[in-house]
């Protein structure tokens, strides 16, 4: 971070890593993200990618569905246990005829699937969404700061805390959790979570709210401590002592 970035309060642009094997595809992506002002770095087969993710823990990871070497599911489950990249954010795109792997990218951990063909619009749509409300924010708003018994988020730092404790959460975990923050005890159900932490043309179904609901559950109480979230059966989910 430069000083500059430090004495006005404002954070640098994100990272944006790139993993595409098609060439053109992957070109089309880093003018795209770079020419809105964003570092991007670009791989295009398994030991680039590898290597990358060893040495820098980018912000966002734009990872095509497809790519030699790379099991991509699997990949974005271990950086979901991966305390260094649990909070980054995932776009999956699809490669060529994958539009079946939607379902099992987002179950894995991907904040968003897009498919192709796709336009430089809906490509920085889909990051603004991810970035609204996180890491990045060229104009941080008011300080917003919700609490419940041991858990405090912060909204304008992107800071959630349980016992003095930091929680890394990735974005979705997070507005889910500030969604469920709002209203204590109140029991939404998970169509409203959806349209709570998910961009409207994002279609992900119950399945992916547990599973999302389910890795919230697991940073909250990594440290043994008491459950906050309530599973309402057949309804959907509340915040509970």
């Amino acid at each position: 971070m430069s000083n500059d970035a430090t004495n006005t309060g404002f954070l640098p642009p994100p990272l944006v890593l790139i993993a595409a094997a098609d060439d053109s595809f992957r070109t089309f992506l880093e003018y795209t993200v770079k020419s809105r002002g964003l570092f991007v770095a670009g791989v295009s087969d398994s030991e680039a990618l590898a290597k990358r993710l060893q040495t820098t823990a980018p912000d966002l990871l734009l990872l095509e569905s497809r790519i030699p070497g790379v099991e991509t599911q699997t990949l974005c489950e271990r950086l979901r246990l991966d305390r260094r990249t649990q909070s980054m954010s995932i776009i999956a795109l699809a490669a060529e005829g994958d539009e079946a792997s939607r379902k099992e990218m987002l179950e894995s951990g991907a904040d968003q699937f897009l498919s192709r063909p796709l336009s430089p619009e809906i490509l920085m749509t889909s990051i603004g969404a991810i970035w609204h409300e996180a890491n990045w924010d060229p104009a941080p708003s008011k300080r917003e700061l919700l609490t419940f018994l041991d858990l405090e988020l912060d909204v304008s730092s992107y800071r959630v805390r349980r016992n003095g404790r930091t929680i890394h959460l990735a974005p979705m975990q997070f507005r889910l959790l500030r969604h469920l923050m709002k209203n204590p005890h109140k029991v939404y159900s998970r169509d409203e979570l959806r349209a709570a932490a998910w961009p409207r043309a994002v279609h992900v179904g119950p399945r992916t709210i547990d599973v999302h609901i389910g890795r919230l559950r697991t940073a909250l109480n990594s440290m043994g401590e008491q459950e906050l979230i309530r599973t309402v059966w057949s309804i959907g989910y509340a915040l509970s002592d």
